[in-house]
């Protein structure tokens, strides 16, 4: 009876041995331990170590997986964020990680902005403008200042499933020009003094967001956009010492690629490319005397559709 005796007791012993929680890194470095709670964002463990215990935890966006043998009554599952299988041949649990798409939070603020070109065609308008004596130099200045600007972009997105998210944005445009020129008025008259316009194009949509996050520790994500709602015109100018107010509104379109690098788990750094799309069919002309509207004819829509590039912040909560 007494070899049975130390077989059975070998036996418990190299089973209890064999019996240690393991944590899979995403770097592939493997801790053996004893697992005692899996919380929303860590993973608690303990170690023995020729009986001197050490209690630790881990992120568990660092996990690519954990074992352990048996479920305790304290370990309470979170089906929304694992996937658990077991093996009956074993009694073993694998828990994996799915896929996080909800580990920076529900919301997305961003804030971002940069320079945005219009892609109007400005030949007929430089003509006009050469045409009252002001220079080829002149004109081409005049509008390749009001073509280049600064814009900037407000976005709230809820998330909804998956890679999806729905919000609003909203996108605003900005540039001016100005030269000092002289003009020939008439056969008689001529005048020398400031042109110039200041130009404005606001945008409020809703927004249709789709966004991955890839690498092995989440950090490069890459996303698209697309958004629709109304866009306002607005450009105040100045000629021959008079001011004139020209509005209009149209519906926009904007749709957008980025991409995102998270250098902490709620921030990222977005660097983003638009294309903004808009055309004006009528516009309503104001100046100090009088009051109108005017219908354009296709030819003449006044095209206020750009390219952007924006760079900005981005927050998860």
């Amino acid at each position: 009876m007494t070899p049975i005796l130390i077989l059975l007791l070998v036996i418990l012993v190299n089973s209890k041995g064999f019996s240690q929680d393991r944590i899979i890194l995403t770097s592939g470095d493997t801790i053996h331990c004893i697992i005692n709670k899996v919380a929303q964002k860590y993973l608690f463990y303990s170690q023995d170590f020729n009986g001197v215990s050490a209690k630790g935890k881990i992120l568990k966006s660092k996990i690519r997986e954990w074992y352990y043998f048996g479920v305790k009554n304290e370990q309470k599952q979170e089906p929304e964020n694992l996937l658990t299988t077991m093996t009956e041949k074993d009694s073993v649990v694998k828990t994996e990680l799915a896929p996080q798409h909800q580990e920076s939070g529900k919301f997305r603020i961003s804030i971002i902005g940069g320079p945005g070109h219009l892609f109007g065609n400005t030949d007929s308008a430089e003509k006009s403008l050469q045409d009252q004596g002001v220079s080829i130099a002149d004109s081409r200045k005049y509008y390749n200042n009001i073509k280049l600007g600064t814009q900037t972009k407000a976005s709230i997105y809820f998330h909804a499933w998956k890679d999806y998210w729905f919000g609003a944005l909203y996108h605003g445009f900005y540039s001016q020009t100005e030269i000092i020129t002289p003009m020939q008025m008439d056969d008689v008259n001529m005048f020398y003094g400031k042109l110039g316009e200041h130009y404005f194009v606001n945008f409020a949509g809703a927004t249709f967001f789709s966004a991955s996050r890839y690498g092995s520790k989440k950090q490069i994500g890459l996303n698209s956009s697309v958004s629709i709602g109304p866009a306002f015109y607005r450009d105040e100018a100045e000629m021959f010492n008079e001011q004139v107010l020209i509005q209009g509104k149209s519906l926009a379109t904007n749709v957008s690629l980025g991409a995102e690098y998270f250098f902490k788990p709620h921030f990222s750094i977005s660097l983003e490319t638009s294309l903004f799309s808009s055309q004006m069919k009528k516009l309503k002309v104001t100046t100090t005397q009088s009051s109108q509207d005017v219908e354009l004819d296709k030819e003449n829509y006044e095209n206020i559709s750009r390219l952007d590039l924006s760079l900005g912040i981005v927050y998860y909560w």
